[in-house]
This record gives C-alpha cells, structure tokens and sequence, in this order.
C-alpha cells in the first residue's frame, strides 16, 4: 500500500505546478460517492487497476500559495495552463484554458479552470485555501497580477 505522502504527490500531478498544495483532503468517485481521502479509498481512485470515469479530488493549498493568491490572484493563476505531469506516465500534461473569476458572495471569489479536452475542471477558492479538481471522461464539464503562476 501507498502512502499518504505518495499518493498525494501523485494526485497533485493533474495540478500546475504553481499550484503548491500539503495534502488531498477529499475526494469522491462514480456517482458522487465520497471515497474519502484516507490511503486505500485514494489510492482506488488513482491507481490504474480500474480507471474511474468520474470524480473529485480537493487538495488543502500549501501557504505561499494562498499567499500569492491574496496578493494578486489572476496574474498569478495567468500561466497556469499546464498540468505537472501527464495522467500516465508517458502521458502528456493536461493543458488548462484560460482562468475566470467567479464572484460568490462579497469578498468571496473563485477561480476556474476547464482543460482544453473539456474532461476537467479546476476551482481555486482562496478564502478557504482548497483546490479542487473534477474530471468526468464521459462528458465535459460546463464552466461555472506580485508573482506569476509558472
């Protein structure tokens, strides 16, 4: 069995690499079924002894990221269009559109992203320090500047 630490790092690799986050705080599978973020419930969701169509994952960002995000949001998410790493391990990263903000309620913002296969989404909400990524293989998934993002 995988650690937590392995199975994180594995799972962040869908993220830019600006994106730093401390761990996978939740996740959930088919169905919306919640897998939780405990080691054997991720790692069924990350390992490829069955591929997962659908689901979430929700990472807890790592402090100098919510920091750069308070400062200066867009411009620091602007050159977040490509993923760590490819989903295999010869795979190609995962490309992301353009970055949006959508306002929720005053001073709360997020910001998302959709990949430009249309498979996947991310949310960046600052105000609570989560990144969550959703993928869906099925269907694509309709859309809801100190430092720079690289």
């Amino acid at each position: 069995m995988l650690d937590q630490q392995t199975l994180h790092r594995r799972a962040r690799r869908v993220l830019p690499a600006c994106l730093r986050t401390e761990a996978v705080i939740a996740a959930s599978g088919e169905g919306g079924r919640w897998a939780g973020a405990g080691g054997t419930a991720l790692a069924g969701l990350l390992l490829p002894l069955r591929h997962v169509h659908r689901g979430g994952l929700w990472f807890r960002l790592a402090s100098e990221t919510r920091a750069a995000l308070r400062t200066g949001p867009m411009r620091f998410l602007q050159d977040a269009t490509e993923a760590r790493e490819g989903l295999s391990r010869h795979g190609v990263p995962m490309t992301w559109g353009p970055w949006h903000a959508t306002p929720g309620d005053a001073p709360a913002h997020r910001y998302t992203s959709g990949s430009r296969d249309g498979r996947a989404r991310l949310w960046v909400l600052p105000e609570t320090g989560v990144v969550v990524y959703a993928w869906d293989d099925r269907r694509g998934l309709a859309a809801e500047e100190s430092g720079r993002c690289r």
